[in-house]
């Protein structure tokens, strides 16, 4: 890879600061300047003018169940129990690691066409699905080996799968340990899971007080909320990212920021399902680390940040009715260098700066619906939409560009998949 210099782009920096800079990445796909580079330097570098673009940081999704394109949709209108019982275990339980595969693939590639660098991804067949998927693709993401109480032998498979996986790994895919819930795990899981961690020292990747029931039901089970039963577990003892957190409390929130846990706002599942969604101001209050994601596709229908990021920045100002509430600023650190928080990234990915890698998502102001760009941060929140990416890059690589779709082998592996299900003749 040749020294590329980024010229004149409107940048989105730390410290919550925009202005028109260039960007210099190395052979090695690190950012090696930010601002105006020397005549000297520019001779030496592939150079490209983006003045009419906004380049920012890679969103991070912190939570999806990506090969979920293979259900888009399905059991809509459905309250989450019966949705997942009547309408996605059913077809789950049929899917192989290569339908996982190529449903991965697929909702890869519309992550990044749509500025995403990197996803939490929580879904079975994770090393020949979603991990291969990450690599073929070159977008950074975390999986894991989902946590069931009730399938033999699946705790034993948790461990060896993640201490195996992360054996001579890169930091751009890792393993996390995982539980799918409290309500589909038990205590002994849990303390077991746990101890193994001691050695593997992972964060956990769960789902937590998304309904209401699911809350009161742990309450009633083991006399505590969900998150509080976990901590007490040692679940959480290496820090980890939930999502959902509907129904959480105050005291919830104070375990979690003891903790180095994030919540994962996922404002359009929650609507959808009719679950609520998460107090995100008062999480933020009490000092809890916030990030952003899709959930799967089922229960979204799509993987847009962008939409994320509006949804959850008017949401919240609605409620509280206080237009202050959640600044486009907020908005934006936690689809970026919140979310690489969260999964122990922020080294290297989550905002623009000199030694990171390139990840970054260029974006075209000419659109009638972007101009005049007045206030940056406003404009990303409450204008963009996935669709107005231009290229997103990866460590330096162009990973997708606009106009550039799936290729045909990969259309053909998610319509056999699709077909394999039984689903295409729900097809249009």
């Amino acid at each position: 890879m040749a020294k590329t210099l980024y010229k004149n782009a409107v940048l989105v920096l730390p410290g919550r600061k925009t202005g028109r800079g260039d960007i210099l990445v190395d052979e090695n796909g690190k950012i090696a300047a930010i601002g105006k580079v020397a005549e000297d330097v520019e001779r030496l570098c592939a150079v490209s003018d983006v003045s009419d673009f906004l380049i920012m940081p890679g969103l991070v999704n912190c939570h999806g169940h990506t090969a979920m394109t293979l259900v888009r949709g399905l059991g809509g209108g459905l309250p989450l129990q019966r949705w997942l019982e009547e309408a996605i275990f059913p077809v789950e339980a049929k899917m192989t690691a290569e339908d996982v595969h190529a449903g991965a693939i697929w909702g890869i590639r519309e992550m990044l066409a749509g500025g995403t660098t990197c996803v939490a991804d929580m879904y079975d067949f994770p090393g020949e699905g979603m991990g291969r998927a990450l690599r073929e693709t070159g977008m950074k993401g975390r999986v894991c080996r989902v946590g069931l109480g009730f399938v033999p032998g699946r705790l034993e498979d948790c461990i060896s799968f993640t201490r195996e996986f992360n054996k001579g790994a890169e930091e751009s895919v890792l393993a996390d340990i995982c539980i799918h819930s409290e309500y589909l795990t038990d205590e002994p899981f849990c303390r077991a899971l746990a101890e193994a961690n001691k050695e593997l020292k992972r964060p956990v990747h769960l789902h937590a007080s998304e309904t209401e029931k699911e809350h009161e039901e742990c309450i009633a089970r083991h006399g505590k909320t969900p998150i509080a039963y976990l901590a007490e577990t040692g679940l959480l003892d290496c820090g980890g990212y939930v999502a959902h957190c509907v129904w959480a409390t105050d005291d919830d929130f104070r375990i979690m920021a003891d903790k180095n846990v994030t919540l994962v706002h996922n404002p359009t599942s929650n609507m959808k399902l009719g679950s609520g969604f998460a107090r995100i101001p008062r999480a933020m209050e009490l000092g809890v680390n916030v990030a952003l994601g899709t959930d799967g596709c089922a229960s979204n229908d799509n993987l847009d940040m962008f939409e994320e990021m509006h949804l959850a920045s008017l949401i919240h100002k609605g409620v509280a009715h206080d237009p202050t509430v959640l600044s486009p600023w907020d908005v934006i650190e936690m689809a970026t260098i919140n979310g690489a928080k969260a999964l122990g990234a922020e080294k290297t990915t989550g905002s623009l700066e000199v030694g990171k890698d390139a990840d970054f998502a260029v974006i075209s102001l000419l659109a009638p619906h972007l101009t005049p760009c007045l206030d940056v941060a406003n404009l990303i929140v409450n204008s963009m939409h996935s669709s107005d990416v231009a290229a997103t890059y990866v460590k330096g690589k162009c990973v997708s560009m606009r106009g550039i779709l799936p290729s045909r082998s990969e259309e053909q592996a998610f319509n056999s998949a699709v077909s394999r299900l039984g689903l295409a003749e729900n097809m249009v």
